[in-house]
């Protein structure tokens, strides 16, 4: 229809031309052609409009649109003097006007049907006007007008061509930018995952409907409000971001995920956010977490049970002989002793593992806390231990210290090899103190990596709460505790900072 709309436009400064300056100086016949071109034109514009509508094809339409200008200028030419008419150059702009149609025959066809048309035009004027025909110059003439419209169709073929192939680019470029853009649509709104992506003002250029749902009433604005967030955007070196974040969304309590990606330096798509809800892996940790607890516990009570039955039958067998042999109430009151202190001892570990632990650091006197340590050992096994203490004062919890120290040398002490002694020292290096306790035996090597797990014993007597208890105070002090053993000697090493600082014990 624009196409059209041109020709209107086209014929109406045509039409003025003519009108002014060549109907009045043409003949009788040369009028009438004028007016019969004029009506020809006004039916083929209403044949045109009426293809337009109709099941013709784009290709057979421009074919007949400028076949039928093609043969109205040649009789506008015809009825306009021939050869010396004014109006040859509208054979190149109708040749120029198809080959806008990225069609390359169609430019070539019309060239061939303008050339024949002017040709009869010319030399139908000169025969019906002057029946000698036409001179050399007016030959040179019409020569030169077909050789321009020839090659004016030539070059329109040529970009025609040349305009096909980079439509077909463009088209391809469009339908596949339409595939991805029907992929990435598609894949965006079958994610569980929520995604966000934000353009370097952090406002929001898409978004999935995953990433709604999980939102829920809450908008971007207030997930870019978490303070750990909202200082990881500030913070100009740091490429990535993962915290966890509880949101309310449905009427439940969500725990997300949420990772920060920068993508590009791009205005549009510069962060990716991505939200996994992670509620179920949470809420199976904590019934985990609780089944661990609950088997702990039945652990502990076993091992309690075994352990208290024997001193129990043995105090009641003791009690037993003082009344049947009151000769033997010394014997057995030494028995009974041993075994209240041993039960005494089993309650003392349990509670030592089983309270919280609150680190309260203070300057203390570290050779006074070994002799305490050592007064804890039995008087038997007192001569077994070599003691090296060469720090006066840290600045340390004593209370967690001892704790440390005991369950280490009594664990050492009960797995020494007979007639060995233990050795205990404690020195500095560095900005570190270092507590080692060394005994010679052997380390099971099935044991050696659990060996600071509870309930975890290479003695039928102990229970496994010693190293335990002692990994426990590390942890909460910011100690490292580890364990070496070789060349037939085992040594236990806690390490910790001279100034007092807590770090992460391992």
């Amino acid at each position: 229809m624009q196409l059209i709309l041109y020709r209107a436009m086209a014929a109406s400064v045509i039409a003025m031309v003519v009108v002014l300056w060549v109907y009045p100086a043409s003949q009788l016949y040369q009028q009438q052609l004028i007016i019969s071109t004029g009506v020809l034109f006004l039916l083929m514009l209403l044949i045109q409009m009426a293809m337009i509508s109709s099941r013709i094809s784009e290709k057979n339409q421009w074919v007949f649109q400028y076949a039928s200008d093609t043969t109205l200028a040649s009789i506008l030419i015809f009825a306009s003097g021939g050869v010396f008419s004014p109006f040859s150059f509208l054979y190149g702009l109708i040749i120029i006007a198809s080959g806008t149609h990225a069609r390359r025959l169609l430019p070539i066809v019309i060239s061939i049907l303008a050339c024949s048309g002017y040709l009869s035009a010319v030399y139908g004027e000169a025969w019906l006007a002057r029946s000698d025909g036409l001179n050399t110059q007016q030959a040179l003439h019409v020569l030169m007008q077909v050789s321009a419209l020839m090659l004016v169709g030539g070059v329109m073929a040529y970009i025609a061509r040349r305009h096909a192939s980079l439509r077909a680019q463009s088209d391809q470029a469009v339908r596949q930018h339409r595939e991805l853009k029907d992929l990435h649509d598609h894949i965006m709104s079958e994610m569980a995952e929520g995604v966000i992506v934000l353009d370097r003002a952090l406002q929001v250029t898409d978004m999935n409907t995953a990433a709604r749902s999980l939102l829920g009433h809450q908008t971007v604005a207030t997930l870019l409000a978490i303070p750990a967030l909202s200082k990881f955007f500030q913070q100009s070196q740091r490429t990535t971001f993962q915290c966890e974040y509880a949101n309310s969304a449905d009427d439940a309590q969500r725990n997300l995920l949420l990772m920060v990606r920068q993508l590009s330096d791009e205005d549009d798509a510069a962060w990716l956010l991505t939200l996994v809800d992670i509620s179920d892996v949470r809420r199976l940790e904590k019934q985990l977490l609780q089944q661990e607890k609950m088997a702990l516990l039945g652990r502990m009570a076993a091992m309690l049970a075994h352990e208290i039955r024997n001193p129990i039958q043995t105090m009641a067998q003791g009690l037993e002989l003082m009344a049947v042999k009151p000769e033997s109430r010394a014997a057995m009151q030494a028995i009974l002793q041993d075994e209240t202190q041993r039960l005494n001892r089993l309650v003392t570990m349990m509670l030592d593992y089983a309270k919280p632990l609150q680190p309260a650091p203070v300057l203390t006197y570290m050779p006074e806390v070994i002799r305490q340590t050592l007064a804890r050992v039995e008087i038997a096994h007192r001569v077994q231990v070599q003691a090296d203490c060469r720090v006066d004062e840290l600045e340390i919890d004593g209370d967690h210290f001892r704790l440390v120290a005991d369950n280490l040398l009594s664990n050492a002490l009960a797995n020494r090899l007979p007639e060995s002694r233990v050795g205990l020292a404690l020195t500095t290096d560095g900005g570190d103190w270092t507590l080692r306790v060394c005994n010679d035996g052997e380390l099971p090597g099935d044991i050696r990596d659990s060996l600071f797990e509870p309930f975890v014993t290479g003695r039928s007597s102990g229970i496994g709460l010693g190293l335990a208890t002692v990994r426990q105070v590390c942890l909460v002090n910011g100690w490292t505790v580890s364990v070496q053993a070789d060349a037939g000697k085992v040594c236990f090493q806690v390490v910790g900072p001279l100034d007092g600082e807590q770090g992460n014990g391992e």
